[in-house]
């Protein structure tokens, strides 16, 4: 009779776990529906070439440290071409200096070198005469001298700001060009048989 009772007991408990599981199944299945519903999210890649052009990009702007700084330069308009920008100038510069800082490679790192260039110029122009007649290792005659500079390359790029003077030089000196233009003008008088007249005389000797 016990053992019976115990059977009966038994069977109630595994009927009763079974009624809780499919219950717990039942309840679990319409959220593992909903998973089955969602798409896993493709991951994304960086490429090698979007990788490469971004650091194409970032190196074209910002200089390396074996790039040209910015650096300064006067050439008088004996020296260079002015219809051709793109031809380098010619000869010595009358003045140089390398200011040994370099600003990005490009249009605003250009104007910010120019600048840079006229202020640092600038503290020199009382002394230019002397200091460009005894540079270029030629005579000139009523040339005016313009600013040029390098910045990244080593190539001259015309600023087209002038001091608006104009230089005269003879034997590596700086001389008056009113007097240059008189000893030019008997020149070409003695080249064409011509005798100098008294006017021209006085000019030479008032210089």
């Amino acid at each position: 009779m016990v053992h019976r009772i115990r059977a009966v007991v038994i069977i109630i408990k595994l009927t009763a776990l079974l009624a809780v599981f499919i219950a717990s199944t039942a309840a679990l299945e319409p959220a593992a529906r909903g998973l089955r519903g969602l798409r896993p999210r493709k991951a994304k890649h960086i490429t090698a070439d979007a990788d490469t052009s971004s650091n194409a990009l970032t190196s074209a702007k910002q200089p390396s440290p074996d790039t040209i700084p910015c650096t300064c330069a006067i050439f008088l308009t004996g020296q260079f071409n002015r219809q051709n920008r793109s031809e380098p100038p010619r000869g010595n510069p009358g003045i140089q200096m390398e200011l040994m800082q370099h600003y990005p490679c490009s249009a605003a790192g250009n104007k910010q070198c120019s600048n840079r260039c006229l202020d640092a110029i600038l503290k020199h122009l009382p002394n230019s005469p002397a200091l460009i007649c005894g540079t270029i290792d030629r005579d000139c005659f009523r040339e005016r001298a313009y600013l040029f500079y390098q910045n990244c390359s080593p190539r001259w790029v015309n600023s087209n700001l002038s001091a608006g003077r104009e230089f005269c030089c003879q034997d590596d000196r700086p001389v008056r060009c009113t007097k240059m233009a008189a000893l030019i003008r008997q020149q070409l008088l003695a080249g064409n048989g011509t005798t100098p007249t008294t006017s021209d005389q006085d000019d030479v000797e008032d210089e």
